[in-house]
């Protein structure tokens, strides 16, 4: 089983430019200047921030269904759960209880009413046409209120944390 993964190219890439950037300052606070340390930790925390808000926030799809990360919190749903794929207020997965399920990435804008969405488009084809392939395989949709499963990921903020405190923590050690 395939998963195909959806990020949008600018909303990850400026925030983890950002994110960058951030850490480098960090770096330098608690390397070179020998600033205070606690203000370098901080700084830390908005890059950690920001790979979640930029990276981590994706659109995962499979055979069987499809799951909605936004900040480190996803949403899974069956397809046969789905009742529709719809970009008219940003990108929204419909379930047949009526429930909607938004992505942070792929929200609405008011650029994006004027111009249609078009930075969805690309998504929303990709969904709909999995959504369309999954109820043709498994049947039509299923009886009843839509079973969504919530999880939060906390091995990804683990590791980002980890990734993050870790060099700056041997750095003011070293550097101390």
């Amino acid at each position: 089983m395939q998963t195909k993964v959806i990020r949008r190219p600018a909303y990850v890439w400026f925030p983890v430019a950002a994110g960058i950037a951030f850490y480098v300052c960090a770096v330098l606070i608690v390397g070179p200047l020998d600033e205070e340390p606690a203000a370098a930790f901080a700084v830390a925390g908005v890059t950690v921030f920001m790979w979640a808000l930029g990276w981590d926030s994706a659109i995962r799809s499979t055979d069987d269904h499809v799951s909605i990360a936004n900040f480190l919190v996803t949403s899974t749903v069956a397809w046969t759960d789905v009742e529709e794929v719809t970009v008219h207020d940003g990108l929204t997965i419909k379930l047949r209880d009526g429930r909607p399920i938004g992505s942070v990435a792929f929200g609405s804008s008011l650029l994006g009413a004027f111009t249609g969405y078009s930075t969805h488009q690309r998504a929303f084809r990709l969904l709909r046409e999995a959504h369309l392939k999954a109820l043709q395989a498994q049947g039509s949709t299923s009886e009843g209120q839509a079973l969504l499963k919530w999880s939060f990921e906390w091995k990804r903020l683990l590791c980002a944390l980890a990734v993050a405190y870790g060099p700056l923590a041997a750095i003011f050690v070293l550097v101390k």
